[in-house]
This record gives structure tokens, sequence and C-alpha cells, in this order.
């Protein structure tokens, strides 16, 4: 059961993190209606240096999934 918990979680690390660093670098960032909705918002959202802070958390998302699979050992019990 652990195994097969640890598939879902190393699979969904390496699927936001790879969302996280290339979704604010997307036209869809940009043409966001739920963010145009707000300026104050979008324009904050569309800042680079935001770009880059949520492109770094899916990295790091991305390095912690790789990180688990790695580490793994299998016990024998």
């Amino acid at each position: 059961m652990y195994r097969i918990w640890l598939v879902v979680f190393v699979l969904f690390c390496l699927e936001l993190g790879i969302v996280l660093m290339v979704g604010p670098w997307t036209p869809a960032w940009d043409e966001n209606s739920l963010s145009m909705s707000f300026p104050v918002i979008h324009n904050f959202l569309t800042k680079p240096f935001v770009r880059g802070l949520v492109s770094g958390l899916g990295l790091i998302d991305f390095w912690i999934g790789i990180s688990r699979a790695i580490s793994y050992r299998e016990t024998l019990s």
C-alpha cells in the first residue's frame, strides 16, 4: 500500500511541479479571465518576479517528487 501511495505522490509532485514551472510563462497566465476581472491582482500576477516565484515553487515541488522517488528503499519485514 505504501508503494502505491508513493507512486501517486511522486506523480502528483512531478505534474504539479511542471505546471507551476511552465504555467506562468504561457499566454493563458496573461489571459486569465478571473484575474482580469480584478485589475490590481492581474497587474501583480503578471510581474516577472511573481512569475519567477511561482516557477521556483514548481521547481521545489518537482525536486521533492524526484528526491522521494530516489530515496525510496524497500524494507523487508
